[in-house]
């Protein structure tokens, strides 16, 4: 049986052979799983499972393909050059050749073809929109879906609903829009428009593009209008676009220069002179302070200390270097409210840094580590002296970095810096994910915020779905668009098994419920490539 690589779009073809089809101690830890009906592929043989780990339908069906992804009671399986709906026991059929290509959107939605136009389908198979788009696809990380009609674009939510009319020539599909006060930017005869997907607000813009977005306000400019400007978090232009530069907001302040040699200083929100430029750096302000560097002199580059919101000094100037206090693969860099990192120097050649925490005025650790960035306001990512080192490629460039732990606020270590490179919050903001490396294809694994190991470093990816209480693990193949996920685990969110694979060294695999019993098959050794016959010498 053949599957579908849930990245990749594919049009059922009439030949099996022609087939590229998909196979694809919180309160919350302890909540029940939700009912499912879960396709899984391995060794060219697909059967469902539920949410308790028991086959519903086995390997030996009669179906061509199988849509390998999450459904709540239904699935959906391909034959006779068909895809077809059918029951979560496989016994009826509730929608039968129902299309030829079908790809998936938003996770429970699909898009799938009738005569030459694409629609958006729900897993009930419900036509939420109808055939009579040109294209259908995503938008963000599962946003939004743009369809497009005669080369224009109009945006449904993720759920299929309409939002606007085909009217946008450009759309910013791809962004993090989070970063960006979540909103997506479009054009339309020249103007300026956006979609706020909070909000659900659609209007016209004066403004191109987002800089920055924090404490509900945007940073943005105009393309062809020289400077910076600010807009709050409903898309009002606050202040005119103009300011040669515009740091990222933060307790009531945004920092300024009004020229490229000048120095730095802080406007209110609405345009307001409140601290005069007179600082080399200017770092984000929060409910007590803002870091702010002194300029250079003849004896080297200027201290840096905290300045409250009357420019008065907090701390004296001290350190050598201030920050965002983020952290990932290249280092520190990324924007955390109410947080900047501090660093001293050791020598011409290396520094060793802390956190400062600027709500409270306080430094949370002094600058002793290699580097350290915030993941939430208790949890920390930090590498020290004995922290080992690891070769990767980073961005197509081979790279040494050193590997990353987690830590408390207290500086109880909870994750030792040994294993991963990279250490980010997941999604639901409950979640530790860590990487071994930087490619998509790299093994993660999955922690609670206290360090409780749920999901060892045996995928590639790993989704965390509260509201079914469930956590998917996915191997991924490739890297980029070419990147292929297939689902292989289930587990609680207490990190207990649903069900698992297994590899043996040839590669063939070997599915096995949370107890340990064999589902399917019964002999993977059947299943290791057999090697290619080796022709007699003449």
């Amino acid at each position: 049986m053949n599957h579908l690589p849930t990245a990749v779009r594919a049009a059922l073809l009439t030949t099996v052979s022609a087939l590229m089809l998909g196979c694809q101690q919180t309160p919350e830890a302890s909540k029940p799983i939700a009912e499912m009906v879960i396709p899984v592929c391995v060794n060219e043989q697909c059967a469902v499972i539920d949410q308790t780990g028991a086959l519903r339908v086995g390997p030996d069906n009669d179906y061509a393909s199988i849509y390998a992804v999450p459904f709540s009671n239904t699935f959906i399986f391909g034959r006779d050059g068909y895809w077809n709906l059918a029951s979560g026991d496989g016994k009826q059929v509730l929608k039968a050749n129902f299309t030829d290509e079908l790809f998936t959107l938003t996770p429970g939605y699909f898009g799938f073809v009738r005569d030459g136009k694409v629609g958006v389908m729900d897993e009930q198979g419900k036509e939420v929109q109808p055939a009579t788009f040109d294209d259908v696809y995503v938008g963000g990380d599962n946003d939004f879906i743009v369809y497009e009609i005669d080369e224009l674009r109009g945006i449904l939510s993720a759920k299929g609903e309409k939002i606007s009319d085909a009217v946008f020539d450009s759309m910013y599909v791809r962004d993090e829009f989070a970063k960006r006060g979540n909103w997506v930017l479009a054009e339309r005869d020249g103007q300026s428009w956006g979609y706020n997907l909070d909000s659900k607000v659609l209007k016209q813009l004066d403004f191109d593009s987002i800089e920055s977005a924090a404490d509900g306000h945007l940073v943005v400019a105009k393309e062809g209008v020289t400077g910076k400007g600010l807009a709050d978090a409903a898309g009002n232009l606050l202040i005119p676009i103009g300011q040669y530069w515009l740091g990222t907001p933060g307790g009531g302040l945004v920092a300024f220069k009004s020229a490229y040699d000048s120095a730095c200083g802080y406007l209110d929100y609405q345009g307001k002179v409140v601290i005069e430029g007179k600082f080399e750096a200017c770092e984000t302000f929060g409910k007590t302070g803002a870091m702010v560097q002194l300029p250079r002199t003849e004896q080297g580059r200027g201290k840096a200390g905290m300045i409250g919101h009357d420019g008065k000094w907090l701390i004296e100037p001290q350190y050598d270097s201030v920050g965002d206090a983020g952290i990932g693969l290249l280092g520190m860099a990324g924007h955390r409210p109410g947080f900047n990192h501090i660093g001293v120097l050791q020598n011409m050649f290396t520094a060793t840094y802390g956190t400062i925490n600027l709500d409270t005025g306080k430094v949370v650790f002094a600058p002793t580590y290699t580097q350290i960035g915030v993941i939430t306001p208790e949890r920390f990512a930090f590498s020290d002296a004995q922290s080992p080192r690891k070769s990767l490629m980073v961005l197509g460039m081979a790279n040494t970095v050193q590997t990353v732990g987690v830590m408390d606020a207290k500086g109880k270590v909870l994750i030792k810096p040994e294993q991963f490179v990279g250490i980010k919050l997941t999604a639901d903001q409950h979640h530790l994910l860590a990487a071994e490396g930087s490619s998509s294809d790299d093994n993660r694994a999955l922690y609670d915020l206290d360090g409780k190991l749920l999901v060892p470093a045996k995928w590639q990816d790993v989704q965390v779905d509260e509201a079914r209480g469930a956590i998917f693990a996915y191997q991924v193949e490739g890297n980029g668009d070419d990147a292929v996920r297939s689902l292989r685990a289930l587990y609680r969110l207490d990190g207990s098994v649903v069900f698992d694979t297994n590899r043996l060294p040839c590669g063939a695999e070997q599915v096995v419920d949370g107890k340990g019993k064999v589902l399917w098959p019964s002999d993977p050794q059947a299943h290791c490539p057999q090697p290619e016959p080796v022709a007699e010498a003449s």
